[in-house]
């Protein structure tokens, strides 16, 4: 045995450096492209589009936390990625070029994690393709060199979950900490990470058992709880009652539930430029405009029961379309809201057909490598639950293809596993009756 292992052992090393060079061919390249882009396309990068520049402007102005000109304080969005902005403009200057460098920094790490990820649910080979999958993403490559949190999103979600099986495999407190803090802080950027928290939870409880899944999912929870914390104390304080990590939730809530939502969402539009509303009454402060929104949704639910159905599978086709929803801008957005004009430039038009191309065949390959994966017993949990907390979010508020894309990453580890097994399946020798 030992004799075999030796002679195994230079074969074994040889396949780990090649594994290694095609993981630096990978990463490298998928760099190279994300500077190209920012070379030929230079007028996709605008700090007209954010919302969160402003909050990053008057962060380094002394103003504190708010998108307003005449105000302290506000507790609109999640504070995360405009202390990211407000960091990167102090450090490397005002301008949309150096947030799409230091975000491809952050794609590039995503590719690394990315990549033990799929190593852990399928072997080298899923790895690596997971990790080119995600790196040669059209859609990525430029909605994570725009100004918006997408980018820091992802990173923090993929090296959550993947000290999520560092817990599994380790069953170390130290490592669910750890996974408590950088989830804390993907909440901090979008704040539907506590569901995947919660089914990271009923993960460990199945696979660890009662005893260490329970005190592992505590430690986690606490110091997740722990983190963002001080932010909900700071919201709670501006607002006078408690709130929690933003108040944006309640317009989200009510934008994708109402009674022309649908309408909307099959001519292709965002269920952000709904404009049947009816308008809240004046003096409302966030927190209450918030419970404002939120009511009118839940009333309308209440109400029309019999259109769940239709607004429900309206909402899953637009999520998980290949297509790249919103597809087209109604005339009210684009003359109140001249950066969604965007959507409709020819470029963009060639992209969305790139797209199609693109992400259609790894979707259909993603749902084939979640039955296998299943059939063959692979850890794949974690990636399961991310895939159905997103689902589930953008089902009860409203979707569109950002808003599913960080759930991308995670579908192509299952097409990657397809792609593996096909590939095994096609290369493996046929019994000797079939041949002759």
């Amino acid at each position: 045995m030992n004799a075999r292992l030796a002679h195994e052992g230079p074969s074994i090393d040889r396949s780990a450096r090649r594994f290694k060079r095609w993981l630096i061919v990978i990463l490298s390249a998928a760099l190279l492209v994300r500077i190209g882009f920012l070379i030929l396309f230079p007028q996709t990068l605008s700090l007209k589009t954010s919302g969160y520049d402003a909050y990053a402007v008057h962060l380094l102005e002394g103003r504190g936390f708010t998108r307003f000109e005449d105000r302290t304080a506000d507790t609109d969005l999640p504070p995360l990625y405009p202390f990211l902005l407000a960091a990167i403009f102090a450090s490397l200057g005002r301008g949309a070029l150096q947030v799409g460098v230091v975000q491809i920094a952050f794609d590039g790490l995503t590719i690394l994690l990315l990549h033990r990820i799929g190593r852990r649910v399928g072997g080298e080979a899923v790895g690596l393709l997971s990790a080119a999958f995600y790196g040669f993403y059209p859609y990525l490559i430029y909605q994570n060199l725009t100004v918006n949190d997408t980018s820091i999103f992802i990173l923090l979600l993929v090296a959550g979950i993947e000290l999520g099986y560092r817990v599994e495999e380790s069953r170390s407190a130290r490592q669910a900490a750890a996974m408590g803090i950088v989830l804390a802080l993907a909440a901090l950027t979008k704040p539907m990470v506590g569901v995947v928290w919660l089914l990271l939870g009923v993960w460990w409880l199945i696979r660890l058992g009662r005893r260490d899944g329970v005190r592992l999912g505590l430690i986690s929870g606490v110091t997740l709880a722990a983190v963002i914390a001080p932010w909900v104390i700071r919201n709670s304080l501006v607002d006078g009652e408690i709130v929690f990590i933003s108040t944006n939730g309640g317009s989200n809530l009510h934008q994708g539930n109402n009674a022309c939502v649908v309408d909307y969402l099959k001519v292709g539009w965002d269920a952000q430029w709904v404009d049947c509303l009816a308008q809240p009454p004046p003096g409302l402060n966030e927190a209450e405009l918030d419970r404002w929104h939120r009511q009118q949704a839940l009333d309308y639910l209440w109400e029309n029961p019999d259109q769940w159905t239709e607004l429900l599978a309206t909402k899953f086709w637009v999520l998980w379309s290949p297509a790249l929803r919103p597809t087209s801008v109604p005339t009210g957005a684009v003359s109140g809201d001249d950066p969604v004009l965007i959507y409709s430039t020819p470029a963009f038009q060639w992209a969305r057909t790139i797209h199609v191309f693109y992400f259609a065949p790894l979707l259909a390959l993603g749902v084939l490598g979640i039955a296998l994966a299943w059939r063959a017993r692979r850890p794949i949990g974690p990636l399961l639950g991310v895939l159905a907390a997103v689902t589930v979010v953008y089902l009860v508020f409203h979707p569109s293809t950002r808003y599913r894309s960080p759930a991308d990453p995670f579908l192509f580890v299952f097409s990657a596993f397809a792609v593996v097994r096909l590939w095994v399946r096609a290369r493996a020798p046929r019994p000797h009756n079939e041949a002759s």
